[in-house]
């Protein structure tokens, strides 16, 4: 028979080993954020200890660093199978996947993250952090203070009780990659199911081009209608066809207060999804709970 002691050792190292594991933080903290003229959110993480700017992605699926910061860490190992993804314009990328030993932001640390590397220049972003870091951490973003938090359960708690709760649809792909989803009205007329993407930018609301007609929006018009062409980061050769036209209104269904009117959108070609809108036109604070597949917002 084990002695207290031991017991009470056996159970200390088994609540470390499951912290470090699930990255659940103790204790509500934060980190400073910086928004981009584009609207990208820029955290500082360190990656196997060596630390980069990165943006926060909740569209991103996989987190991703470039070959530039890759060339700067040791310890990374390169697993044996590799992942296929598509961006939300159709286009297919094939990536190798490596493990590194930490992620860490600010007191938070994740374990062995799964990450892919890509030979492109963002200039001086080193990378993406996707929501996969998150998965098991509630975390606000405050677009006001700018401000990156992790929650604890009693600080969540509070959140919750103050703000609006929107379910949402998450997409994880084989453990590796994870995005996030809600539905949104168009027009008051249709209901669409939209990828919520804070690497878009801000203030970035795309629709499906296949559903111009339903919402009585003639492509050939053109003096309601300009079509423009769009290079991929990743491969410029290949060029996406969007149309620029007004809708009346986009709610998000589950708060209608978050609304906007007469607005300006892009209607893509080939969008693999109905559409995908920005984060940051949704709530001064956004909160999500992942794991229990929930977005509140203050």
């Amino acid at each position: 028979m084990l002695k207290l002691s031991t017991l009470s050792s056996a159970f200390f190292i088994f609540l470390i080993l499951t912290l470090l594991t699930t990255g659940i933080t103790k204790a509500q903290t934060s980190v400073p954020v910086t928004i981009t003229n584009q609207g990208h959110i820029m955290v500082k993480a360190k990656i196997n200890g060596v630390e980069g700017n990165f943006v926060f992605d909740t569209g991103g699926g996989l987190t991703m660093v470039t070959k530039k910061f890759a060339s700067k860490m040791e310890g990374l190992h390169k697993q044996d199978g590799g992942y296929t993804a598509f961006r939300a314009t159709g286009e297919k990328l094939d990536a190798n996947l490596y493990e590194a030993s930490s992620l860490v932001i600010g007191t938070y640390t994740e374990v062995k993250p799964v990450l892919t590397i890509f030979d492109v220049d963002f200039g001086p972003i080193d990378g993406l952090i996707s929501l996969m870091s998150f998965k098991n951490q509630v975390v606000t973003l405050d677009f006001e203070n700018k401000r990156l938090t992790f929650e604890t359960t009693e600080s969540f708690a509070q959140r919750r009780k103050k703000g609006k709760t929107v379910k949402l649809q998450l997409e994880v792909s084989r453990d590796k990659a994870l995005d996030m989803f809600a539905y949104f009205k168009v027009n008051d007329k249709l209901n669409l199911q939209f990828s919520i993407d804070s690497g878009a930018g801000n203030n970035v609301y795309r629709i499906n081009a296949k559903y111009m007609p339903d919402l009585g929006i003639d492509s050939t018009d053109t003096s309601k209608v300009a079509v423009i062409y769009k290079p991929s980061e990743f491969n410029p050769q290949l060029k996406t066809k969007i149309y620029l036209a007004n809708i009346q209104s986009l709610t998000l269904q589950d708060a209608p207060a978050v609304k906007i009117e007469n607005q300006r959108v892009s209607f893509v070609d080939g969008l693999i999804y109905d559409g995908i809108v920005s984060l940051n036109w949704i709530g001064k604070r956004i909160t999500l709970d992942l794991k229990h597949s929930e977005m509140i917002v203050n």
